[in-house]
């Protein structure tokens, strides 16, 4: 891999990193709103969202560290 193609790549890896960071603590705000209010399905499901995406940002930065 070229320098150019390694710094796009750890860029897009940033980014991703950047965004999971960001969805964590919006995790860790409505689990702690949810503490508060154990019934509130729509806290639950959002955090359910929330941890999907995640996922699907972790397992779009693994993809690109594999394919380099």
């Amino acid at each position: 891999m070229n320098p150019y193609e390694q710094l796009l790549l750890n860029k897009e890896l940033e980014s991703i990193a950047k965004q999971r960071i960001e969805i964590h603590k919006k995790r860790i705000k409505l689990s702690e709103e949810l503490e508060r209010d154990l019934e509130n399905k729509d806290l639950l499901n959002r955090i359910i969202e929330l941890e999907e995406e995640s996922q699907k940002l972790k397992k779009k930065s693994e993809v690109l560290q594999n394919n380099f």
